[in-house]
């Protein structure tokens, strides 16, 4: 090839690339009246608000605060004999901020198991169950009963039904976690929903659908320094009407049930005079308990542990020929929200 047709070859290739870059200039002109930016944000349609860039790292709430907890000297135990699905590193906040106040944590599991239950508990001020996935027996129910009849403090945080997929390296797989321990809390007539919750409303949630901010419902200690909780896994606390359990927190408007989508605001947090139902475990976790008023909340919680009345002798359960747990199965009680057609609380 010569010289000549080389130089040829190399200038119509320029004068091509300068005709395409032109024309394309020009037809932006044209049709849109200016040349649309890189971004896409000058062209219509392209550019949803949730993808602006000041939309791509949006806030979230501050992890900031302290769990403050009334001062005293209560020995508080924590269940773990249930299958319960936490680590004890999850506590280790809680923990900490107990210890702190000069109260003293136990877990159940570093507990003589060959002694009877009611001396398990003598002495505690209060019980602490974390998403059981084994139910207690007939007679720990009753013991538990005869605890926070004698003025002993019961705290529990469950979760809803839900599937988790695990992985190895062998493969993986859902499986299923329930809450175990309905069978407890029916007698204080509570016990977790069925459905988890959500919420769409990016102003009602802590960065994340599922992270459902939760309300006061009027005056309680529980609620001191909390206007705002945030629950990771939320779920929703079905209350039996006829009980003497009372809502304490509910969640904001806007919130749906996950399956079914029903909106309501719906009770996360019911107590009655010694026991205390949560219808989340997350909030506890590093991860979680300072978000929001998380740890005021939890503050409260441990506080309510410490406040038991400590009762040395417990009796034990009822003796009799074979242990019975026919009540073992759940009632058909309905979970509803609150109100049927949920209004804003006053």
């Amino acid at each position: 090839m010569t010289e000549g047709r080389v130089v040829t070859l190399v200038a119509t290739y320029i004068v091509v690339a300068v005709l395409l870059v032109g024309g394309t200039a020009l037809l932006g002109l044209v049709v849109g009246g200016t040349v649309g930016t890189p971004d896409g944000v000058g062209i219509e349609g392209q550019s949803p608000a949730q993808f602006q860039p000041d939309r791509v790292n949006p806030e979230v709430d501050p992890e900031t605060g302290r769990i403050a907890v009334e001062r005293g000297d209560a020995r508080i135990l924590v269940d773990a004999d249930h299958s319960n699905q936490f680590e004890e590193s999850d506590l280790e906040p809680a923990v900490e901020a107990a210890f702190r106040a000069g109260h003293t944590v136990t877990f159940s599991d570093a507990v003589d198991s060959d002694q009877p239950y009611n001396r398990t508990l003598a002495g505690r001020s209060g019980l602490l169950v974390v998403q059981p996935t084994e139910g207690f027996s007939a007679g720990e129910r009753a013991v538990i009963r005869n605890f926070t009849a004698a003025g002993g403090h019961v705290v529990v945080l469950a979760e809803p039904t839900q599937s988790r997929v695990s992985t190895g390296l062998f493969g993986g797989g859902a499986t299923t976690v329930s809450f175990g321990a309905n069978n407890l809390t029916e007698s204080y007539g509570v016990r977790i929903g069925a459905e988890p919750l959500f919420n769409v409303d990016d102003t009602a949630t802590d960065n994340n659908f599922k992270s459902i901010y939760s309300s006061p419902r009027g005056d309680d200690p529980l609620t001191d320094g909390a206007e705002t909780v945030t629950f990771d896994a939320g779920g929703y606390v079905a209350v039996r009407r006829t009980s003497d359990a009372e809502v304490v927190y509910q969640s904001v408007p806007g919130t749906r049930t996950l399956d079914s989508r029903r909106a309501g605001q719906y009770p996360t947090v019911a107590r009655t005079e010694n026991l205390v139902f949560v219808a989340d475990t997350t909030l506890l976790e590093r991860s979680e308990v300072y978000d929001a008023d998380n740890e005021a909340f939890v503050g409260n919680l441990l506080s309510f542990l410490a406040a038991g009345d400590a009762p040395e002798h417990l009796p034990g359960p009822p003796v009799t020929d074979g242990e019975s747990d026919e009540d073992d199965e759940p009632t058909n009680e309905t979970a509803t929200p609150t109100n049927e057609t949920p209004t804003p609380s006053t």
